[in-house]
């Protein structure tokens, strides 16, 4: 018998620690086929939506595993159909129960006012959500109300402080979306220089959103400062993204400046997604002990090589530095599926490993564990109180 077969069963029951994802939207169980194709692209073309995503391996792989759960036909049409037969809390709670989910991590300032708030998520499927602190939107909320960079930095440590006060579990940055990831140290009076810019774009009503480079830097590292003395992670987007992200300034091997500074060693840095930086994520989680590698974006995206990424990170970053999650996000079929995919790649991938004789069953099996729970009970503060 194959290794897979005789992991899958206890590798299908075991729970998992969702530590990057989003609320849901707030939608009716009514949806149109557009609505279920849309986060199965990062792409904001419509004809993209509408022509190719129906034809990609993951969209086709979701909508066979969701009829086989909702006991109807393979199609589009009939999972709509059948999906719109449910009240919301009880479509959310089969799904939540289906994907084995523990706790989900909530990245609650992307798309705030269209989604369930980390309570209204919490109650809807029946397990606990903490709340992830997106520092760029704090920020931006922040820059209106500040008269200078020193006003700003001390107003941004104390909105960090209060949000873990009230249970956030880590912060998170988007600076690839925004500037990229070579982070370059910033001193006072540039950094004020760079606030008083911002400043301007505001006031001439030209500003958009906290993109200047010098001010993202400055402030991420104020926000290591913070996580270093609350005993937060940091995440960090690396890789493919929204539709805005420059892939070349997102690989996380230019965080070089970030991972060598001694004063942040103990601080957790979560690389999320990294695709297609893959293995570069994984040799700097074999490198630096306080870098871990996440796959969440990238496993639901690009589900034919998902067995083969999974393989790709295990062939070097440490079991102990790999994290799942599933970036789930407007729908909750999205999550549902990314967790399903994990467990099915995460057999594949290390029962090809026993095949080989480079594993054995038991720490295989120990290994699944570590990806879908264990690692990040052990780096999350929630976790690490109720573990």
């Amino acid at each position: 018998m194959p290794a897979s077969e005789r992991l899958a069963e206890h590798i299908a029951e075991m729970p998992l620690v969702d530590h990057h994802c989003h609320a849901p939207q707030r939608l009716s169980q009514q949806i149109k086929a557009a609505h279920l194709r849309r986060p199965f692209t990062e792409s904001v073309v419509s004809d993209v939506i509408e022509l190719d995503v129906p034809h990609t391996v993951a969209y086709r792989t979701m909508i066979r595993w969701l009829a086989g759960l909702l006991g109807t036909d393979p199609t589009e049409r009939a999972v709509l159909e059948a999906r719109a037969q449910y009240d919301p809390p009880s479509y959310h709670r089969l799904l939540a129960d289906d994907a084995r989910l523990a706790a989900c991590y909530d990245d609650y300032l992307y798309d705030e006012e269209r989604c369930y708030s980390p309570g209204e998520w919490a109650e809807l499927i029946g397990r606990p959500v903490r709340p992830v602190v997106r520092i760029e939107t704090v920020v931006e909320r922040l820059l209106p109300h500040a008269g200078s960079w020193d006003d700003l930095r001390q107003r941004f440590a104390q909105e960090l402080v209060a949000a873990a006060a009230g249970g956030a579990v880590a912060l998170k940055s988007i600076a690839a979306y925004r500037s990229g990831l070579e982070i370059q140290r910033v001193d006072a009076a540039t950094a004020d220089q760079a606030f008083l810019e911002v400043i301007a774009d505001i006031e001439a009503g030209t500003f958009w959103r906290l993109e200047h480079k010098t001010l993202v830097d400055a402030l991420l590292w104020e926000a290591l400062e913070v996580a270093a003395e609350l005993g937060l992670p940091l995440q960090l987007h690396v890789g493919l993204g929204d539709d805005d992200v420059y892939l070349p300034t997102s690989n996380p091997t230019l965080l070089r400046a970030v991972l060598q500074e001694e004063r942040y060693r103990h601080v957790p840095i979560v690389l999320l997604h990294c695709y297609p930086y893959l293995r570069e994520a994984a040799y700097l989680a074999s490198v630096y002990p306080n870098v871990y590698v996440d796959l969440g974006l990238t496993l639901p995206l690009a589900a034919g090589e998902a067995t083969d990424i999974v393989r790709a990170v295990l062939g070097l970053a440490p079991a102990n530095k790999v994290l799942a999650s599933t970036d789930g996000h407007a729908l909750p079929e999205f999550q549902w599926f990314a967790a399903r995919l994990w467990r099915a790649s995460l057999t594949r991938a290390l029962g090809m490993l026993v095949d080989e004789n480079l594993l054995t069953d038991t720490e295989a099996l120990e290994i699944a564990a570590m990806i879908l729970e264990a690692n990040a009970q052990r780096i999350y503060p929630a976790e690490r109180s109720t573990s």
